[in-house]
């Protein structure tokens, strides 16, 4: 099925238009990955300590990370328009792209190697 000139040089600027948003959003990306990585860093060292003062560092540190992703929230943006990019292009090669299958696992289900496996370990005892 081929697409009419049209169309085509309307997908092809709506990609450049989404494409100038992912890059213009591209500082904010890295700032709201930084931000959250000192989060989850600081909260699972902040569990993980029993003293008072490296838990008020600690939640200090994750409260710099928490408000260092947020101030970066506009990243969302950019994600969505990195993801609209992504489908248009699929789309335009004639691949239909199904959004549970996108985000679905890529890993099968390995049931029988795990009953194998456990076998084997159980005959090792």
């Amino acid at each position: 099925m081929k697409q009419s000139k049209g169309k085509q040089v309307l997908m092809a600027l709506a990609g450049l238009a989404l494409l100038a948003v992912v890059i213009g959003t591209l500082p904010h990306m890295i700032g709201l990955g930084l931000g959250a990585l000192l989060a989850f860093y600081a909260i699972s060292k902040f569990v993980q300590t029993s003293k008072v003062l490296a838990k008020i560092g600690f939640g200090l540190l994750a409260a710099l990370g928490i408000g260092l992703a947020l101030s970066n929230i506009w990243a969302v943006v950019g994600i969505a328009a990195a993801l609209g990019l992504y489908i248009g292009y699929m789309r335009m090669k004639m691949q239909r792209v199904d959004l549970n299958q996108l985000f679905a696992r890529r890993r099968p289900t390995t049931s029988t190697h795990f009953e194998a496996d456990w076998k084997d370990l159980d005959q090792k005892r």
